[in-house]
């Protein structure tokens, strides 16, 4: 409040997740304890997607995009001759949520894409999630797993979470990260098929090589339409992305008071989440298919039956 005043700082707009909207909410009201006239405005913007009141976050569509596209990616190599991965797990990230592991699912199709997806909004039970492999694996000879890297179980505890203190960041989080090297480890062991973990980390919140083009032009708006809100008066408050139609997709912003959002977490619905706990509806298919942009990259893909004819005269 003191380096606010002394530089007669009139805004104070703040882009990120739930802690984000909780420090603006603090500021705001610290600003009107100090009688300080400072308008602050919270923007929207993290990959989780976990913001309440608004429809989605600037940052998910982006995110969504490059899972998918990984997703897709990392079939196609299970599927390949060459490899003896008959088992993939895809550790995504996801600390409370699953709304970034939920986004793979935009890569089925054609054989393509995961066939099992693990939400931290169901607990993670290790028996069942061992017969889930084995029944696709029995049915198909290969398996594709998306996992969140916040998976819980039962008792609601981190499947894998670091013990370290220098491992928590500074909201007091644990850091996440492992449990596909742990589930893959666990398929070795119980059901003696090899299996491998893909994770790319960071990485899929930074690339903007698969940049959604509906995510840069949202995260462009919410940062204009902060800035209006401010210069009107407005303060205390957060923007909000507001869908109006899918076909074709349409959205405006909104405003919501910072108290109902600052620490509060929007989980998957159950809707979104299919009976069986182990992959989405399309009800979420519908929901984020719009928000990635351009289509995927499509491939060529020659028909095996073709090909295993065709191999003899060549070998």
């Amino acid at each position: 409040m003191e380096v606010l005043a002394a530089h007669d700082v009139g805004y104070f707009l703040y882009a990120g997740g739930n802690d984000s909207m909780d420090t603006a909410h603090k500021v705001a009201k610290l600003a009107v304890e100090k009688k300080l006239d400072l308008h602050v405005i919270g923007v929207p913007k993290t990959v989780d997607n976990d913001l309440m009141i608004t429809d989605h976050c600037p940052g998910y569509g982006s995110v969504a995009r490059f899972n998918a596209i990984t997703a897709r990616d990392a079939s196609l190599d299970t599927e390949a001759i060459y490899t003896s991965d008959t088992v993939k797990i895809i550790e995504t990230m996801g600390r409370d949520t699953g709304w970034i592991t939920a986004s793979t699912a935009l890569s089925t199709g054609d054989g393509l894409g995961p066939n099992l997806i693990y939400l931290p909004e169901r607990p993670f039970v290790t028996d069942r999630f061992l017969n889930d492999v084995k029944s696709v694996y029995d049915k198909t000879g290969r398996v594709v797993a998306a996992v969140c890297e916040g998976l819980k179980e039962e008792n609601g505890q981190f499947v894998k979470a670091s013990q370290k203190g220098l491992d928590t960041d500074k909201f007091g989080h644990a850091q996440l990260g492992g449990v596909g090297d742990y589930l893959v480890s666990l398929v070795s062991e119980k059901l003696k098929i090899k299996a491998r973990c893909d994770k790319p980390g960071t990485i899929q919140r930074v690339s903007m090589q698969c940049a959604s083009t509906v995510d840069l032009e949202e995260a462009y708006r919410v940062g204009q339409v902060a800035m209006s809100q401010a210069a009107e008066g407005e303060s205390d408050k957060m923007i909000t992305l507001v869908r109006k139609r899918n076909d074709p997709y349409e959205s405006e912003t909104g405003l919501v008071d910072l108290e109902k959002v600052a620490l509060r977490t929007k989980k998957v619905p159950e809707a979104y989440v299919n009976a069986d706990g182990n992959f989405v509806s399309q009800e979420y298919l519908d929901y984020v298919r719009p928000l990635i942009g351009d289509n995927l990259p499509s491939y060529s893909r020659l028909k095996k039956n073709r090909v295993t004819k065709l191999l003899p005269k060549f070998v």
